[in-house]
């Protein structure tokens, strides 16, 4: 695996491209989308069915209350609309005007389920022609008013709202703290509890489909191609703090050290996962259930969960750490 020959501006966590997407509206936007992935955990993240690797993995999870917590970790607080279908006309109403609003402040909203089960952005509207103009990772057109009322679940909508005065060392803070709530399956998750094993678990539940011969071709492969990815965007993200924090104090040379021990596990990972995706390629999927693709496959499994269990330790103490020595202002 060589990172460094990737295109950086684009990634398949569908969330974080959506956040990244609404925020490069802004005028002052300095984040990178490698800094949206690592300060939103998304690159870190792992969602696994224990039935049969189903292909809703990389978004089982609650929409609204991750993505309002990677916005605040970003530095801003956001607008939240996810009224059950059938949606009643004062929420539908109400709905249509955040979104409104926010294109209006010429910011998109964030959406999901627009043209795929992927989240994207609403961009624009008319209310002349009753019509969203929208964009996903499978498509850049327009949705009816008529069509975006009749939700098969839910309408999803979060909006970016004001800025927070958060520093760099809130910002990090509050990303590990998401980082190894996940791992270590103490995230919430009221919508998918018990259908998806979250964090670290999932490589066991991952392992044990193998093993019983249950796995989903195109579930599994989709989410060995979204995993890779993100694991990249992680060795990346760590890299830079070892970079970009300059060591002028104990926080800054902490981070860089730890930072830097974490990475080395992260390339474990980000190498077995991009194996992975050559063993099983999306959509292709390969043949995950034949006996030797399905060794190879826990081998490969089993390095990576070795190499994040590591990886993680040293997060945690990177973790406890900032929360020791955090200060706003710190003259030294």
């Amino acid at each position: 695996m060589n990172i460094h020959e990737r295109d950086w501006t684009t990634t398949r966590t569908s969330a974080a491209s959506a956040i990244y997407g609404a925020l490069s509206y802004l005028d002052e936007n300095a984040f990178s989308l490698i800094d949206v992935m690592g300060l939103t955990g998304h690159a870190f993240r792992m969602n696994i069915d224990p039935k049969k690797v189903h292909p809703a993995g990389p978004t089982a999870f609650p929409g609204g209350y991750i993505l309002r917590r990677n916005l605040c970790n970003l530095g801003f607080t956001s607008c939240l609309a996810d009224p059950a279908a059938p949606v009643p006309p004062d929420k539908l109403q109400k709905t249509f005007s955040i979104i409104q609003e926010s294109i209006d402040h010429g910011i998109p909203a964030i959406s999901y389920d627009l043209f795929s089960t992927e989240f994207g952005l609403i961009y624009g509207y008319d209310d002349d022609s009753q019509e969203f103009y929208a964009k996903d990772p499978s498509n850049d057109g327009v949705i009816t008013y008529a069509d975006f009322s009749e939700a098969k679940g839910f309408i999803f909508i979060t909006t970016i709202s004001e800025k927070l005065p958060h520093s760099k060392y809130e910002m990090l803070r509050m990303a590990l703290d998401m980082i190894v709530d996940h791992a270590r399956g103490r995230e919430w998750n009221h919508i998918f509890n018990g259908n998806f094993v979250m964090g670290l678990d999932g490589f066991e539940a991952w392992i044990k489909v193998f093993e019983k011969g249950t796995v989903d071709p195109l579930g599994n492969a989709y989410n060995a191609a979204v995993i890779a990815d993100a694991r990249q965007f992680a060795v990346k993200f760590l890299e830079e703090l070892t970079m970009k924090w300059n060591g002028t104090n104990v926080v800054e040379r902490g981070v860089r050290k730890l930072a830097g021990e974490a990475r080395e596990f992260y390339i474990v990972s980000a190498e077995a996962f991009e194996q992975l995706t050559r063993l099983f390629p999306f959509p292709n999927g390969g043949i995950p259930n034949d006996h030797n693709s399905s060794n190879k496959a826990i081998e490969l499994l089993r390095n990576a969960e070795a190499a994040e269990h590591e990886g993680i330790k040293v997060i945690e103490k990177l973790l406890q750490f900032m929360k020791g020595y955090y200060s706003e202002k710190w003259i030294y």
